[in-house]
């Protein structure tokens, strides 16, 4: 039907009867090509906020665990220089904080 409307080189040379079926298959063709569009918009929306939320999500992971490392690794330091006020034995304070010794000296 589509093709046939590709054909028509003069619309003013058709007969009534082709006329209207011309401007039915027009409105049919321009309808869904509309119906397309709108699908096609509907779908890239829905992709777009699905891939919102899930980097969301990841971003929040990777932020928590990179907090919680960052935690692990200011809680070890306060201890060891704690330990080292406190005059413990620097291969004493590596050994319990898991720091190195070159970095409690630093402390």
């Amino acid at each position: 039907m589509f093709q046939k409307l590709a054909e028509i080189a003069d619309v003013s040379s058709l007969t009534k009867e082709e006329r209207l079926h011309y401007d039915e298959a027009l409105r049919k063709y321009r309808d869904t090509l509309c119906v397309l569009e709108s699908a096609e918009q509907r779908g890239l929306k829905r992709g777009r906020e699905e891939g919102l939320a899930k980097g969301r999500e990841e971003g929040l992971a990777k932020g928590l665990e990179k907090g919680r490392a960052e935690g692990l690794a200011e809680g070890r330091i306060e201890i060891a220089r704690n330990m080292k006020e406190k005059g413990l034995a620097i291969e004493l304070i590596a050994a319990c904080s898991g720091l190195s010794p070159e970095e409690i000296a630093k402390l």
